[in-house]
């Protein structure tokens, strides 16, 4: 009984045949018993994709001998081109083997197996990263450094958020500015009247408020805010009136005064005035004019309201109406408000808009019937006619069935503004939203 023979396999030492380091070629050769069969597998030539490998086989026994090509992938084995070719004894063959950039998975080495009755020998090759990948990661390296510095500068960025001022004070008061900034800088605020600095100073960062105070004679001022940094600066400007009291017996509001003027979303506000009205309200309207909220004029000179809830920093006017008999005032005042730190920057689930709720027409004149149409049918959902003051003039519970409500216009000689209120649940959700209607008149 005799034993089998088992080919034995050298792997030569690599290459001393490689070209320089950039183009990452290796060479492997192998040598069976008797050095019947010879082998070498380098990398040609690296392309932007793809890489071309050169394979030699020297067959010098007197047996054909088989040969197959393979790749190697982190996800498995992979066939490359020729799969297998037959070499014929005493022969020497030269063969392309190319390799083309796979994804997922690129190729890491390419493998060349050779065998007959007696002999097996192997050759492998490192495959270098293709041209592509390597710009790709170094494009994507860049992309973050240039994206990171980017955001780093835009958020140091001096910027003025918000930045309140009455357009009006009494002669000889102190008028009263609020403010929110943000980015790398320093925040001053400049006061000139007729071209003359009456005021100034440097403020703290984030967000305040500063004052000033009037001339008893009426006159302009110029407010100026600016942030200065090393990334640049930005500047806004404002101007208030001051306006004397006048010395006849009429009604007059001495002084109007959020307290604080800067507050965040649901905190109590304290607002201050000294009038010699007998009767009236403070109200508090959003930016478009429309009335949020009412309290009672107070002979002890203050009322409280509570600042909306607000995701980003929003300007509100606190209005102030006093009567004496015939005689009324008026005077208003800014108020800012600010989100609160911990409050989600979204709206709470299941709250609607006024324009996902309801439609009003463009165009109501007076003393006609016009349709509010209903987009959303929510739970308890009513709906009531308002003037600017929140007088409520009409109210209707609404069904689920009915697509359009219907009211009437007041009868008026000029162009008026009023409020579609609309209340409702959704869920643990208690909402209200606002619509303005202009009435206009007849004709």
């Amino acid at each position: 009984m005799t034993s089998a023979i088992v080919p034995e396999k050298m792997h030569l030492p690599a290459a001393h045949v490689c070209a320089t380091p950039d183009e990452a070629r290796r060479f492997i050769g192998v040598l069976a018993r008797g050095r019947t069969v010879m082998a070498a597998l380098k990398c040609e030539r690296r392309r932007f994709a793809s890489s071309m490998f050169v394979a030699k086989v020297m067959n010098d026994s007197d047996e054909e001998l088989s040969c197959n090509i393979s790749g190697w992938t982190r996800g498995g084995v992979v066939a490359l081109e020729p799969r297998c070719f037959w070499i014929k004894p005493r022969s020497l063959v030269q063969v392309t083997i190319r390799t083309p950039l796979r994804l997922p998975y690129r190729l890491r080495t390419v493998s060349m197996q050779m065998h007959s009755s007696t002999v097996r020998a192997s050759a492998e090759a490192d495959v270098p990263t293709p041209l592509v990948l390597r710009l790709a990661a170094a494009l994507g390296i860049a992309a973050s450094l240039v994206l990171g510095a980017f955001t780093l500068r835009q958020a140091a960025l001096p910027r003025v958020i918000a930045y309140a001022l009455p357009s009006r004070v009494a002669a000889g008061d102190v008028a009263n500015a609020a403010y929110a900034v943000a980015g790398i800088g320093t925040a001053e605020y400049q006061v000139t009247r007729h071209g003359a600095q009456v005021a100034g100073g440097v403020l703290q960062r984030g967000s305040g408020s500063f004052t000033f105070p009037t001339s008893k004679e009426a006159g302009v001022y110029d407010v100026t805010l600016s942030v200065v940094g090393p990334f640049g600066s930005t500047h806004r400007e404002l101007v208030t009136r001051a306006t004397p009291f006048s010395q006849s017996n009429t009604l007059a509001i001495a002084a109007l005064q959020p307290d604080p003027s800067v507050v965040r979303s649901g905190e109590r506000v304290n607002v201050r005035y000294v009038s010699d009205g007998v009767s009236g309200k403070v109200t508090l309207y959003d930016a478009s004019g429309i009335a949020l909220q009412h309290t009672p004029y107070e002979p002890s000179g203050v009322s409280q309201l509570t600042a909306p809830s607000v995701d980003v920093p929003t300007q509100y006017r606190v209005g102030l109406q006093v009567a004496s008999g015939s005689a009324t005032a008026n005077a208003s005042a800014g108020l800012l408000v600010l989100p609160n730190d911990d409050a989600a920057l979204t709206a709470p689930a299941g709250t609607l808009s006024a324009g996902q709720l309801l439609r009003v027409p463009a165009y109501v004149t007076s003393a006609s019937t016009f349709g509010v149409r209903l987009l959303a049918h929510p739970d308890n959902l009513r709906l009531t006619f308002e003037d600017e003051q929140g007088t409520p003039l009409e109210t209707q519970a609404v069904s689920p069935q009915q697509a359009i409500m219907y009211f009437t216009a007041p009868n008026i000689a000029h162009d008026g503004s009023y409020v579609i209120d609309a209340s409702f649940s959704r869920g643990s959700v208690q909402q209200d939203v606002l619509q303005r209607v202009l009435v206009h008149p007849a004709g």
